[in-house]
């Protein structure tokens, strides 16, 4: 996780607020310094949603293919998803492929965001076999994916700043807080409970994922906006 090189943040008045928060609670690192920080970081990036759009279509690939398990086993799923030169392959031949494919294999800057935060909700649900996907909730799986990706982001774009006026203890300090302050505050307020009775289909799925990441965006924004 870190920073791009080179990473030159967009300069709307959402990007600038969100800088400006984001210096605060460098600063400061309180508790109020980093909510205003990520909400702050939540309204940038829900104005700038389109950015998402591949993490979107991953995960909700990531959600057909859980589903299509759930329903008719690894084999039907790969054959589902015409990858049946996949099948007698070992489930970490299987996930890794997969993954890289739904993420185009890493050529962008959000593919790769999109692949670590698909790879870290997976090993936090403790999914170390695909046939493991028959018993996690959709909505959970969900959850878990949209919290990785909203941290992965943050992370991604504010690390080397950081670090520039933090040392690395300090630096890993405020992330990692960060991080959890993300996580406690989607698994606590994030409902996403009617995604259970949605039967995905491919061109649905990107469409759930993108109005669940939106819902999340406002748990954070709905923190300064009330305030």
């Amino acid at each position: 996780m870190g920073t791009s090189k080179g990473y030159i943040a967009p300069t709307t008045p959402q990007w600038s607020q969100a800088k400006r928060a984001v210096t605060s609670y460098i600063k400061n690192g309180n508790m109020e310094s980093r909510a205003k920080a990520v909400s702050k970081f939540a309204s940038a990036m829900h104005h700038d949603l389109a950015s998402s759009e591949q993490f979107t279509k991953a995960a909700g690939s990531i959600l057909s293919f859980a589903q299509a398990v759930s329903h008719a086993g690894i084999n039907n799923a790969l054959h589902e998803f015409n990858r049946n030169d996949l099948i007698g392959k070992s489930s970490d031949e299987i996930y890794n492929e997969l993954v890289q494919e739904f993420t185009n294999y890493g050529n962008t800057t959000e593919d790769y965001l999109s692949a670590e935060a698909i790879r870290a909700a997976l090993k936090e649900l403790n999914i170390t076999d695909l046939e493991d996907l028959k018993v996690v909730a959709p909505d959970v799986l969900l959850k878990e994916m949209l919290i990785e990706y909203i941290k992965f982001s943050f992370a991604f774009r504010y690390e080397e700043k950081i670090r520039m006026k933090r040392n690395p203890e300090e630096t890993e300090r405020l992330l990692e807080e960060m991080g959890k302050y993300i996580s406690n505050e989607l698994h606590n307020n994030l409902k996403l409970e009617d995604i259970k009775t949605i039967d995905f289909e491919h061109m649905q799925a990107s469409e759930i994922v993108k109005r669940s990441l939106e819902d999340a965006y406002q748990v954070f924004e709905l923190f300064y906006r009330e305030a």
